[in-house]
């Protein structure tokens, strides 16, 4: 008998571990999505790969680490946004410099919003 209540026991013990899983269907735009705004993401982050934004962040005074943490804390809307925009500039119409331009906009927006604080200069809404 009492190997029995053991045994019951232990089979509880892992019958009560086992959780069950929860999976739904994901749709082929879902993943599009995702998709484009890792994309998205990538191909602004690799405009500071260029030495001459690089260059200019300098002379603006933001840190090429600072830059890249914005653009990492940016949401998937801002970069798709930021993306398109440099997507429609004509190439010959200031390329590099109409990227770091953008670049820093969103910079102060994002320190008027109080999510970072890059420009000492810019105080928060708040």
């Amino acid at each position: 008998m009492k190997k029995v209540l053991v045994v019951a026991a232990v089979m509880l013990t892992y019958l009560t571990c086992i959780s069950t899983a929860h999976a739904g269907i994901v749709s082929s735009e879902q993943v599009i999505v995702q998709q484009q705004n890792i994309y998205n993401k990538q191909q602004v982050i690799s405009m500071l790969d260029n030495v001459e934004v690089q260059n200019k962040l300098v002379a603006l005074g933001v840190s090429l680490a600072d830059a890249e943490m914005r653009i990492a804390s940016m949401t998937d809307q801002e970069i798709n946004q930021l993306n398109t925009q440099m997507n429609d500039m004509p190439a010959a119409a200031g390329g590099v410099v109409g990227v770091v331009v953008t670049v820093l906009v969103v910079l102060v927006v994002l320190d008027l919003v109080g999510v970072t604080d890059v420009f000492s200069f810019i105080r928060p809404i708040n």
